[in-house]
């Protein structure tokens, strides 16, 4: 089992699991700490989640993850950066994990 603890999202890999985790704290965090999340005077943080509510905000979090990708109708938002991941690993030479098809043209 491997575990990347370093950020405020926890991923684990286990024998046949990829477990990605983060606190309702730490999404709220990302969210009061995002670059476009400034006041009208673009120095302070605009928009905060209420007291009480961060519940209701993961589930909204959630809710548009499981959305479909405006862009890519055929998946959701959350599988989208999984695959540009998966391009990256197409486009590259990752045989320590990967077995490539050889081309076979005959004659």
């Amino acid at each position: 089992m491997k575990e990347y603890n370093d950020q405020v999202m926890k991923f684990k890999i286990t024998k046949d699991k990829l477990k990605m985790e983060i606190s309702l704290k730490d999404l709220e965090w990302l969210f009061h700490n995002s670059p476009n999340n400034l006041d009208y005077n673009g120095e302070d943080i605009g928009v905060k989640v209420k007291r009480g509510k961060r519940q209701e905000f993961a589930e909204f979090v959630v809710n548009y993850l499981l959305d479909i990708h405006p862009d890519h109708e055929d998946n959701t938002r959350w599988g989208q950066p999984l695959e540009e991941i998966f391009m990256e690993i197409f486009e590259g030479a990752e045989d320590s994990f990967c077995k490539y098809v050889e081309e076979n043209y005959e004659d």
